[in-house]
This record gives C-alpha cells, structure tokens and sequence, in this order.
C-alpha cells in the first residue's frame, strides 16, 4: 500500500479519474508496441519467403538455362518439368517486388536488424506488463488510500 502513494504522489495523480487516464495511457503504450511487433514480425515473414524464392532461382537457374537453350527437348522439360516451374513462379513474384535479384546476405542482414528490433520491443513489452499490473493493483487500492486519507 505505501508503495501506491508512492506511486500516487511521484506521478501526481489527485483523482480516480486521473489514475485512470493515466492506466488508459500506459494500457495504449502497451498496444502500440504489441503493434509494432506484430508489424514487424509481418514484414520478417516477407523477407522470409522473399528469401526462399532466391533460393528456388538460384538452386533451378541451371535446369532452367538447360531447357530454354533447347526448348524443343520434349522429354528434358517432361523430366524437370517441376523444377522448371517452380524457377519461373518464383522468379515472376520476385519481378513484382524487385527489379534485379535480391542479394541473400543484404536480406539476411536486414532479418537480423529487424529481430534485434523485435527482442528489444519485447523486453519493453514485458516490463509494460509488471507496470500495468502494478497500475491495477494501485487502482483497486486507491479507494482505500483516498478514505483513509479522508479520515486524517
């Protein structure tokens, strides 16, 4: 309970109505960075899959350039028919974001930056939440602190 009019006093909150704009501003900061995770974790998700498609291209480049050196080949396109496939499905979506082939290291490195990022926005999400149980904790006890205080 001290540590509520602490907490009261050091913030100068004097009204219920004020602790509680206050716990509806930290609650607001609390989702702000569960957004900023989430945007994050939607744009790790791209480079991931953006990742993967330079390693289809790259892994099915030379099977490619075989049968487009001879596309008559009935059978060599029968027999790698998938893999060609998949090299110019992914190729065309590559197209659709990127004018040349992305480089796996540039993407790599932009992955790490963004999980260092994340982890960071995590470590501050989790200290949001001992604040704001501490917030609702101070809020069930206002009252009592307000009618003692009427008391005096």
């Amino acid at each position: 309970m001290a540590e509520s009019v602490i907490y009261i006093r050091e913030h100068g909150i004097k009204s219920v109505k004020q602790l509680d704009e206050y716990i509806q501003k930290a609650a607001d900061e609390r989702q702000n960075i569960q957004e900023k995770i989430k945007a994050i974790d939607k744009e790790m998700q791209m480079l991931s899959t953006t990742m993967e498609k330079v390693h289809t291209v790259k892994k099915y480049r030379t099977c490619y350039k075989e049968y487009k050196a001879n596309p008559s080949d009935k059978a060599f396109f029968e027999e790698y028919k998938a893999q060609i496939t998949l090299y110019e499905n992914a190729l065309s979506e590559l197209k659709k974001s990127y004018s040349k082939l992305p480089n796996s290291k540039d993407i790599l490195a932009e992955l790490d930056k963004l999980q260092e990022k994340k982890n960071t926005l995590i470590q501050e999400y989790s200290s949001t939440k001992s604040t704001m149980d501490e917030l609702y904790q101070i809020r069930k006890n206002y009252g009592i602190y307000m009618d003692k205080e009427m008391e005096r």
